[in-house]
């Protein structure tokens, strides 16, 4: 079984264990039916990549089902257990400590916050770059798999993932409101987690459908972040596109205190946890699996030994 099916598994399991055990639910949704064929494409792909007369196009577009798939399996069963740990864990937020270490760096959020509300144009644009993240995620899959860097689109989907459970963990024992919150500003229609945060930690949201909350509950850190600087990355091997996509992961970057609703204090523990993540290369995770696989074959303890 690859790694990031290992992944999924245990996410997905837990998940169903703390649905099992807790009151919230899972509801239904119309969208499953495009996961549904989704599976199908990918079955489809993966069986006609191995006949020979198909034209060689077949193999890319197979890895591409098969990534896309993992991924959509993989963000929706994180999304739910974000929110279940978030409702059972509704531990001090750290508002307070994140305000104050954007203080002692010199950055003021409020400041940032009244100087964009005097430029309405520049405040629309910077919406616009911060919400394009997620399609410029899925184009650089695409890419990265019909061009043919297979292994550069499954490094950044493990990236992804180890990345995404980090910060859930982090945001789970660190919860913040976020600055709009903190400083008792209006809440924008753009930031629903602020009521779904709420209602989660008071107990009057149970009901998850992963689909219809495109929003994160993440503050610390700024996952944002964390994604932007993954997505360069990821991008390197496509001389078209990597300085493009370059520039737009900056301007995300720069987006995201306002947009995203961050403590400045947020970007640097995103910058910090994006650069960890991409320091534990995707061999790396996929030799501990390998050898973990065959000492369970050979029915051992698993052994991690240095070179």
């Amino acid at each position: 079984m690859p790694i990031e099916w290992a992944i999924i598994l245990v996410v997905a399991v837990s998940d169903a264990i703390l649905l099992a055990e807790t009151s919230f639910r899972l509801e239904a949704s119309a969208q499953l039916r495009i996961l549904a064929g989704l599976i199908a494409l990918a079955v489809v792909l993966v069986i006609c990549r191995r006949w020979r007369s198909f034209p060689r196009i077949i193999p890319r577009l197979a890895h591409l089902a098969r990534t896309v798939l993992s991924l959509v399996l993989f963000t929706n069963a994180a999304t739910i257990l974000s929110y279940i740990l978030t409702g059972i864990l509704p531990l001090p937020r750290w508002d307070g400590a994140l305000a104050t270490a954007d203080r002692a760096l010199g950055l003021n959020w409020l400041d940032m916050y009244q100087w964009l509300a005097r430029y309405p144009a520049i405040e629309a644009s910077a919406h616009a770059v911060y919400m394009s993240l997620g399609t410029e995620m899925v184009i650089l899959f695409v890419a990265l798999e019909l061009l043919g860097h297979h292994n550069q689109a499954r490094s950044f989907l493990l990236w992804f993932m180890v990345s995404t459970i980090a910060t859930i963990g982090i945001a789970t024992l660190m919860p913040a409101a976020g600055p709009v919150v903190y400083y008792h500003l209006p809440v924008p229609s753009t930031t629903l987690y602020v009521s779904q945060m709420a209602g989660l930690r008071n107990g009057t949201l149970r009901t998850i459908n992963p689909f219809d909350y495109s929003e994160g509950l993440v503050v610390f850190p700024s996952f944002h972040t964390v994604l932007a600087l993954l997505c360069a990355y990821a991008a390197w091997p496509l001389r078209i596109l990597k300085i493009p996509l370059l520039a737009l992961n900056l301007l995300i970057i720069l987006s995201s205190p306002a947009m995203g609703g961050h403590y400045f204090i947020d970007i640097i523990a995103g910058i910090v946890l994006a650069a960890l993540t991409i320091s534990l290369p995707g061999y790396v995770l996929s030799g501990i699996w390998r050898r973990l696989k065959k000492n369970m074959r050979h029915g051992d303890a698993p052994v991690f030994a240095s070179k």
